[in-house]
């Protein structure tokens, strides 16, 4: 009835009432309310700070367990200024570990590290050698992880990944006395007869650790990667034991890749696949990560059941290959493939990581790398041709899905013979099209690279295996491969009645690149030849382009027509 629930109201306020600080968390609350409103002006927001402020200044330690509470003290680190900020830091100290230790408690040290600088070291000091046990507790190892991953600084960094590796290396680097710390590397260089010790220690921290649940957090991946680099076979193969079911918990971290991409490496073929299984759910992610697609390039140098590979990986790829082709890192998965280590599409720091786990491959793998890359482009070729023949249209107008398409009509294994009718059908579509083929910067130098392919005098440019390859010695030198594409003198039979118009727009260098090939050379200059003068306008329109200069293509052909060329 009205009535009960009014006195069940009643009682609850009397409750609170009695409740220490009741009234003061009631009053601020009032103010939070406001607070916490968007469109508040900075005078308005000032005001009610410095209301906050007279509530709460020297109560703070006394309200913070409380959820509300500690909502609105959260508020005022965010809303006030660097003073009053401060002031709740300062009053906040004695209390950051039992906070982090908190459901409610451990925002509220997060947000000190964010707003409150200053009192960055004094939330270390007081976390300072209990980092390895809260990285193991379910509320605490947020902090832990925020601190590492966004406000430490270098050596804040090495403060915190140091206790990991035990007493001894703490006692050594004094972290907190404000002598030049040391990395691991450096302690282990000058005092060798440490590292034993140190390993054992990061051995058994991490043990836990991992069995603790506790494996997303990168400050793990960090100490991890650490002991990879420093441990025996022995000491990696314990720790590979631990990992190679979980590795989908570490992939997304620069370090954690690293772990995986080394756990690959010295891995039995058993644990491998192992690994693979547990991947398998996650490849759509992992595949346009920053940092976890390289663990599938290292899987590619490795494993040497490639029939398991084909099915578990790219088996799975496959299904969503328009969006790959797309992606900034899902493509180099695709054209690792397809050119393996280009320096066109990897940059030297990812070849020399990715060269670094050869020498080991060497003693893990047996199949030599040549087999295995043939064996996988073999596999996955069919799916790339059919996505060029199906899909040509969209992938070749986008900036990185065209530059996928070259490489796939250059390199892929099979009859690439309807990928090329596709692109050839959109070149004869009607010139006057928005964004046609051959006007487009991006799909125009896909059809230049294929008039190019069958001459070209840079291997990476040929065109490989372009029609009916028989796989019969999957090993043989590409050159074995080799079957003219003939795309030049197909194209030109589709563009002919347009050559003079492509050749004075944004066209221009796919009738330079015809007219470079002895195939199409003659035909294409005597077709322009009645042009002369549109080709000189357009060679000297400096409308064309912002920088002042005129098209360059026709300017070539100007010059190719006048015998300079």
């Amino acid at each position: 009835s009205k009535e009960a629930h009014q006195k069940q109201k009643e009682l609850k306020l009397e409750r609170k009432a009695h409740k220490p600080n009741s009234e003061t968390i009631r009053d601020a609350k009032k103010i939070w309310e406001q607070l916490r409103q968007n469109k508040l002006k900075a005078e308005e927001k000032q005001k009610l700070m410095m209301q906050m402020m007279g509530l709460i200044r020297g109560r703070v330690q006394d309200v913070i367990f409380k959820h509300d509470a500690s909502r609105m003290i959260q508020a005022c680190l965010k809303q006030g200024n660097s003073e009053q900020r401060n002031v709740i830091a300062e009053e906040l100290k004695g209390k950051y570990l039992e906070l982090s230790k908190s459901m409610y408690g451990k925002f509220l040290v997060m947000k000190v590290l964010e707003y409150c600088p200053k009192y960055r070291n004094t939330v270390l000091k007081e976390l300072h050698t209990k980092i390895t046990r809260l990285i193991r507790h379910k509320e605490a190892s947020h902090v832990v992880e925020a601190f590492f991953t966004q406000f430490a600084n270098a050596a804040q960094r090495l403060t915190l990944i140091s206790e990991f590796y035990g007493p001894e290396f703490t006692l050594f680097n004094k972290p907190l006395s404000g002598q030049p710390q040391q990395t691991l590397d450096e302690v282990i260089r000058v005092q060798p007869e440490k590292k034993e010790g140190i390993l054992k220690n990061l051995s058994e921290t991490l043990s836990g650790t991992l069995d603790k649940g506790t494996l997303g957090h990168s400050i793990v991946h960090k100490v991890l990667l650490e002991y990879f680099t420093h441990a025996d076979e022995k000491g990696v193969m314990n720790m590979v034991e631990l990992l190679k079911e979980q590795v989908q918990e570490i992939v997304h971290t620069k370090e954690g890749a690293q772990v995986v991409m080394l756990s690959l490496s010295y891995s039995s073929p058993k644990d491998r696949k192992l690994m693979i299984k547990a991947m398998k759910p996650f490849l759509p992610k992992i595949c346009v990560d920053e940092y976890a697609y390289l663990v599938l390039l290292r899987l590619f140098d490795v494993v040497d059941d490639t029939v398991l590979v084909g099915k578990a990986i790219l088996g799975e790829i496959t299904k969503n290959l328009e969006d790959l082709l797309k992606n900034k890192f899902g493509r180099r998965v695709i054209l690792y493939l397809l050119v393996g280590r280009n320096t066109k599409y990897f940059f030297p720091e990812t070849i020399k990581l990715l060269a670094s786990g050869d020498e080991i491959r060497a003693k893990t793998s047996k199949k030599s790398p040549e087999t295995r890359s043939k064996e996988l482009l073999a596999t996955i070729s069919p799916h790339l041709i059919t996505i060029v023949k199906e899909k040509a249209g969209v992938l070749m107008l986008d900036k990185l899905a065209s530059q996928v398409v070259k490489e796939i009509m250059l390199h892929a294994l099979g009859d690439k013979s309807e990928a090329l009718n596709a692109i050839l059908a959109l070149v004869a579509e009607n010139p006057e099209k928005d964004n046609h083929v051959v006007e487009d910067r991006f799909a125009n130098r896909v059809l230049k690279a294929l008039v190019h392919a069958d001459n070209a005098k840079d291997a990476d440019e040929k065109a490989y295996a372009a029609r009916h390859e028989i796989l019969t010695n999957i090993v043989g030198s590409p050159s074995s491969a080799i079957e003219p594409l003939n795309a030049g003198p197909l194209l030109l039979d589709v563009i002919r009645p347009y050559v003079p118009r492509y050749a004075t727009n944004w066209g221009s260098f796919v009738i330079v690149a015809l007219a470079e090939e002895p195939q199409t050379r003659s035909e294409v200059l005597e077709i322009l030849r009645p042009h002369m003068k549109a080709l000189e306008e357009a060679a000297a329109d400096k409308k064309q382009k912002e920088n002042g200069g005129g098209n360059g293509g026709s300017k070539l052909l100007v010059e190719m027509l006048q015998g300079k060329k």
